[in-house]
Parts: C-alpha cells; sequence; structure tokens
C-alpha cells in the first residue's frame, strides 16, 4: 500500500503523464488555405506563390491513403503497359468542408516516371492537383511545378450519405485520378 509521500510524488508525474498522451493523440490538420493569394488567383499566379503554398501543405505517402498503378495517359487505361505513377493525398483535405473546397485548394499531389506534358506530370516533380469551383462549376487545375504549366480541367464531385463523413484523406487510380477533396465528397478528374 502507498503511503501519502508516494502518492505525492505519483501526483507530480500526472501533469507529465497527461501531456505526453496529449502528444501522441491524433491532431486534426485541415488543409490551409494559400496565404498570399486568393483560390481563384491560382489560375494566375507566380509558380515561386504556388510552390511556397504547397510547402507548407502535409501529403500521405503511405500505400493505402496514398496509391502506386501502371496508367496509360493515352487512352486513359490503368494497367499493363502504362506508366509508373504515384498519387498522395493533401493529408488534411477530409476536413475542409464544401465553401472551403469552392475556394479552392489542393487535394493531391501526383508524379510519374516519365515526362507526360499534357498533364504536366514528370519524374523530378510533383503536379499538385487544385480544385475549386467557378461560374461554370468544378474544375481542377494541375499545376506542374517544373513545367511551370497549368492544365485546366473539370472536376466531378461524388456526394455520400449525408450522415457520412470522411475521417482520412485517400487519393487512388480509379478509372482515373479520384481523392477526398472535403469532408463529405470526394472528386474525380480525367
Amino acid at each position: 500500500m502507498r503511503n501519502r509521500r508516494q502518492w505525492r510524488g505519483g501526483a507530480r508525474l500526472l501533469p507529465c503523464a497527461a501531456l505526453a498522451l496529449t502528444a501522441a493523440c491524433p491532431h486534426y490538420y485541415e488543409t490551409p488555405a494559400p496565404r498570399h493569394f486568393s483560390g481563384n488567383q491560382a489560375t494566375t499566379v507566380s509558380f515561386d506563390s504556388i510552390r511556397a503554398y504547397a510547402a507548407t501543405l502535409h501529403f500521405d505517402s503511405v500505400l493505402g491513403a496514398a496509391d502506386f498503378k501502371l496508367v496509360d495517359f493515352n487512352t486513359g487505361t490503368i494497367g499493363p503497359g502504362g506508366d509508373s505513377a504515384w498519387i498522395q493525398p493533401e493529408a488534411g483535405a477530409w476536413h475542409v468542408d464544401s465553401v472551403e473546397l469552392a475556394q479552392g485548394r489542393i487535394i493531391a499531389r501526383i508524379q510519374t516516371h516519365t515526362v507526360h506534358p499534357a498533364k504536366g506530370y514528370g519524374p523530378s516533380w510533383w503536379t499538385w492537383w487544385w480544385v475549386y469551383k467557378d461560374k461554370n462549376g468544378w474544375q481542377g487545375l494541375l499545376l506542374s511545378d517544373s513545367l511551370q504549366t497549368r492544365v485546366q480541367e473539370p472536376v466531378h464531385r461524388d456526394f455520400h450519405d449525408h450522415d457520412y463523413k470522411w475521417r482520412q484523406s485517400i487519393a487512388q487510380w480509379r478509372n482515373s485520378k479520384w481523392a477526398t477533396c472535403d469532408n463529405k465528397s470526394c472528386c474525380t478528374g480525367p
């Protein structure tokens, strides 16, 4: 049985244990908005600004959240005969809401084994997948770091059960690129 002195000594350790437990608990990181440009300026802002913004983001490279497949970008098929392609989700994309997504966010990054200039993909740089909404609806913008190209494409959003909310960002190669884009939907691009 502990005496009073032993109990007091243990009580001093309690705040340290609580601090350690807090540090081990998951932190809900949300993809931040760009600070030096507004969402609709992603189509025109300098690549230095885009690069600086992307450097503040966290990408999940663990397979399951991220994906690696052989993709033929000429035919749009996935499988043998395609190029090695990696897609990694932005770790906090699952936490933003539709209003924040409409303002524009990078939801994933993509890299390939060889250069695909039509998409801006390549082997020694990342191409960021920016999703936003304009007067024409939901749009994607492939922002190629090395080529400094901006490839605009439509984005299709899929909504899930009205009570369902994502708890993790995921990006995959399905019939095309696919990623969690906010807390209630996922985005598919061509």
